[in-house]
């Protein structure tokens, strides 16, 4: 690296143009093809946050994908989550100033998993392919970029979330159950990105489980421990990653409906003792429909519950991710051939 270009770099820490590590700076010879692979004019306006008077234009978003590190071969995938991103019901502003310390968790899935490289084996949750590592930075970098109102929100989070630094998930071909996208209405044979904000991962060891109850009981126990945010508000929900020991397990006695009425089931503490630990308070709003004396799910309906397999072989480890409770919405979008691309 030449002298200029580590300049160069020192600069865009010096103009806040970084999420702490060094970033690739965004040349115009760099923005130029990015901006082609992702089939946008540089002043297109690909979303915004009207309540802080931003606009997000496509020379932003591909200018980000190359401080991220990203491919322009990537280009396909970053349209369609760019457009995710951007979606008003995904709240991205409120993921950067909670303090409730969310990040943005982007999920793979499809045959474009393969295609463009994503880790979905060993360490599927901290993957340090390219693919899993820049696009999942892009991400973090657009909540950091746009989150804040230029400058005029900051970050409150009380203790943080180290996958606001990346944080890309992708799916195993082939899954034992129909793809992860087939749960928010995408036919089974795409590819598809999808966003969700959530809390860190929760690991589920369960090396001596002989079934697939066992496995689904240890999961369900973590889906539902006393400082999940979800037990009061009950509007956000969870992902469930499941390693492939624990799924031939699982899919010998659930399909993915029933195991999802299982974890909603069994995921349930007494309300008098929630109260007791101070995850209900002594006067709960109506709308959380808390009753005393009752047991209670952390999920309000089994649609709060998705899952996704990945993982390796090798070790009989799952995760619980709690999704944020301040967004309700998981955005999940095809993804196509740029020529075909949809807004």
């Amino acid at each position: 690296m030449g002298l200029e270009m580590y300049q160069d770099i020192e600069r865009c820490f010096g103009a806040g143009w970084s999420d702490g590590l060094p970033v690739i700076p965004p040349y115009e010879s760099l923005v130029a093809p990015m901006l082609r692979a992702m089939g946008w004019e540089a002043v297109e306006i690909i979303g915004s946050i009207p309540t802080q008077h931003i606009e997000i234009r496509a020379e932003h978003l591909a200018a980000t994908a190359v401080m991220a590190g990203c491919k322009p071969a990537y280009g396909v995938l970053l349209r369609s989550l760019g457009y995710a991103l951007m979606d008003p019901g995904f709240n991205l502003s409120g993921v950067e100033v909670t303090t409730g310390g969310a990040a943005i968790l982007v999920i793979v899935s499809g045959p474009i998993v393969t295609e463009l490289g994503f880790e979905y084996s060993s360490n599927a949750l901290g993957a340090n392919a390219r693919a899993n590592a820049t696009v999942g930075r892009f991400a973090q970098m657009v909540r950091l970029f746009c989150g804040r109102g230029g400058g005029a929100l900051e970050p409150h989070g009380t203790m943080g979330h180290p996958g606001r630094l990346a944080f890309c998930i992708a799916e195993r071909p082939q899954p034992l159950w129909p793809p992860f996208h087939t749960q928010f209405g995408i036919e089974a044979g795409a590819s598809a990105v999808t966003v969700m904000a959530t809390e860190g991962p929760n690991s589920v060891n369960s090396h001596y489980c002989t079934s697939g109850r066992a496995v689904l009981e240890a999961v369900s126990d973590c889906a539902g421990h006393a400082g999940i945010t979800n037990f009061y508000y009950r509007v956000a929900g969870s992902l469930i990653a499941i390693c492939p020991e624990h799924m031939r397990l699982v899919t010998q006695e659930f399909t993915r409906e029933t195991a999802a009425e299982f974890i909603y089931e069994h995921s349930c503490r007494p309300t008098d003792w929630l109260k007791e630990v101070g995850r209900i308070p002594r006067e709960p709003r109506r709308s959380s429909k808390v009753e005393f004396g009752s047991m209670r799910s952390a999920y309000d309906n089994v649609r709060q519950l998705s899952f996704i397999e990945c993982g390796a072989d090798g070790g009989m480890f799952s995760a619980v991710i709690p999704r944020w409770a301040g967004n309700l919405a998981v955005i999940s979008r095809v993804v196509k051939p740029v020529s075909g691309a949809a807004e």
